[in-house]
């Protein structure tokens, strides 16, 4: 059985927790990088890198189109009924008796 390493991390008075470099380093955490932060109860809490959210997020759209047989993008889509959606254009003003001089 293979077990994953463990790291201690201690919150300051201000509840503030410090990582350990041997932490960041072996999840890939550069400095500067914007993690999101999320709660897995009871009492956990996830620290993940914006980049692997939008991706885990990505996957998970792309398995729902792909369980519903959809093979199109959903921009695609939205653009073609945005084009065949004439209920807000704007009919163009005549340009008068002049418009020929």
């Amino acid at each position: 059985m293979t077990t994953e390493p463990t790291f201690r991390v201690k919150v300051d008075a201000k509840r503030r927790p410090t990582l350990p470099q041997s932490l960041l380093d072996a999840a890939g955490i550069g400095g500067g990088q914007d993690l999101i932060a999320h709660l897995e109860p009871p009492g956990r809490i996830v620290l993940e890198g914006a980049g692997t959210v939008l991706a885990r997020l990505q996957d998970a759209v792309r398995a729902g189109k792909d369980a519903r047989g959809i093979t199109a993008s959903l921009a695609d889509e939205l653009l073609v009924e945005r084009a065949a959606d004439t209920s807000m254009d704007v009919p163009l003003a005549d340009d008068g008796p002049d418009a020929d001089q």
